[in-house]
């Protein structure tokens, strides 16, 4: 009977504490007064433009094209990391961008997302960003996963687009964020790149298009040039350094400089001989400006009046550099003494002599020459860099000649620590010759990069239909665009 009896009463017990959690209303006793109740654009867009700083100085293609080298610690510039990983792209910047847009199309949420910025400019500012990045990947991995990617567990297993798909939806993209912009509504809040100034959101997206119509231009050369035209025509478009886009950082330690992050502790990075080479042949004064004289020695062969050049010394690519006060350093002013010195991301440099090119296809750029475009770009460079004017005129002087070899190293130079452009066009155009460091355990200098071996795990039926179409993956199957 007493076993019964507390059987009995457990049971009551138990009943009654399930009925008053049923149906006690706790009210907001969980909720945080203080936080947002809805995801916030600004936030999410001040995020996703970080990442436009992590493409403008991503270490990778600097390497690969022996703008610096490395010290006591060669790999990349051995070409020793096999696989590249793309995943935090999409977890990351691509995610915040399309959540931006998904607040701003969903008339539940539109509303509210009004308070950081006028719906259009904020959709396309996420969709230029958007196809910024993804730029960035394709030129790097070929195809990716993109219509079935984002989606879940509806898509666990996305296929593919090759990169010439990819590129149809980049430029589908750009178009579709011009269209929408309005100079005279407000731009969006938490945009640390423009302030919400939609004019340079404008110049931004033609100078992407500009650049992708370029790139694709000996595999596509009349949808090439129709984009490369309505660029020009549209009259939005970078014409002079006051005019570079750029990205901007804060001193602390959240907002500086990477640059001058990777200098804190350690100096990992060097000029490299094929650089200082090229500047010191060339007789070029951005050779005083690109690096600082080596500590530890001189050139023994040095060829600038008063031997000038002579404490500028490159390192051997790939080598064991470890005595790295014996080799110059970049710029003192980015490594070391201004933790906010702005990144370029497209400059003026940049697209005068990519319209010196297209000229030299025949292309409509607004009625200039190309050995004016070509002489105003490198003229842009050099002023760039606080190069003395009396310099920049003996050097053009001496350079006249305008053949695609010679905006190729012009545009080599000018992209100096843009490392992700600097290798796309040195892919593209094939030139400046560079020699594959003599270190590395397969001497050929990547012009992809592969895939990270979770894509082939976790994603195999798709892996293999795409490597079945683009080819070996490895760090030597060409892309679409690279023809050459």
């Amino acid at each position: 009977m007493n076993n019964i009896l507390k059987k009995t009463i457990l049971l009551l017990c138990v009943s009654l504490i399930y009925s008053s959690c049923d149906t006690v209303d706790f009210g907001n006793v969980n909720d945080n007064p203080n936080g947002p109740t809805a995801a916030v654009t600004s936030q999410l867009l001040t995020e996703a433009q970080k990442t436009v700083s992590d493409i403008g100085t991503d270490i990778t293609g600097v390497l690969f094209t022996q703008q610096l080298t490395e010290g006591q610690y060669p790999g990349q510039s051995r070409y020793a990391t096999l696989t590249y990983n793309y995943n935090g792209y999409y977890t990351g910047a691509i995610q915040n961008l399309n959540e931006i847009i998904k607040i701003n199309t969903d008339p539940e949420t539109a509303g509210e997302a009004e308070a950081f910025g006028n719906t259009d400019n904020q959709i396309a500012t996420a969709k230029i960003l958007r196809a910024f990045i993804l730029q960035f990947m394709t030129d790097s991995w070929g195809a990716l996963p993109w219509t079935e990617a984002f989606q879940g567990i509806d898509f666990a297993q996305p296929k593919f687009e090759t990169q010439e798909e990819l590129y149809t939806i980049m430029f589908t993209e750009i178009e579709e964020a011009i269209s929408l912009i309005s100079t005279t509504s407000t731009g969006p809040v938490g945009d640390i790149i423009f302030e919400g100034d939609m004019s340079r959101w404008l110049v931004f997206a033609n100078s992407l298009k500009m650049t992708m119509a370029l790139r694709i231009s000996d595999v596509n050369p009349t949808l090439a040039q129709t984009k490369f035209e309505e660029v020009i025509a549209s009259g939005n478009y970078i014409s002079s350094n006051d005019e570079n886009i750029e990205y901007n950082y804060t001193s602390d330690d959240a907002g500086d400089s990477p640059w001058h992050d990777r200098f804190k502790t350690r100096e990992d990075y060097i000029m490299s001989e094929a650089m200082v080479g090229f500047l010191r042949d060339n007789l070029d004064p951005r050779l005083f400006k690109y690096g600082e004289p080596a500590r530890d020695s001189i050139f023994p062969n040095p060829v600038f009046p008063d031997d000038a050049d002579a404490g500028y010394v490159g390192a051997p690519d790939g080598n064991v550099n470890g005595n790295v006060p014996s080799y110059s350093f970049p710029p003192s002013i980015i490594i070391y003494d201004d933790n906010t010195f702005p990144t370029p991301i497209y400059t003026s440099a940049q697209m005068k002599l990519s319209m010196a090119e297209a000229a030299l296809k025949g292309w409509n750029v607004g009625g200039d020459t190309a050995e004016t475009l070509f002489s105003e770009g490198i003229t842009d460079s050099m002023t760039y860099w606080g190069v003395d004017e009396a310099d920049i005129t003996s050097y053009l002087n001496a350079h006249t000649s305008v053949t695609i070899l010679d905006i190729a190293y012009e545009k080599y130079i000018a992209l100096y620590l843009n490392g992700q452009e600097g290798w796309s066009e040195w892919r593209r155009l094939d030139a400046p010759a560079l020699t594959p460091s003599e270190y590395a355990g397969d001497p050929r200098i990547p012009v992809r990069l592969a895939y990270d071996s979770s894509v082939q795990d976790n994603n195999a039926e798709n892996y293999s239909a795409i490597i079945a179409i683009q080819g070996t993956d490895d760090l030597h199957t060409k892309l679409w665009w690279d023809v050459n």
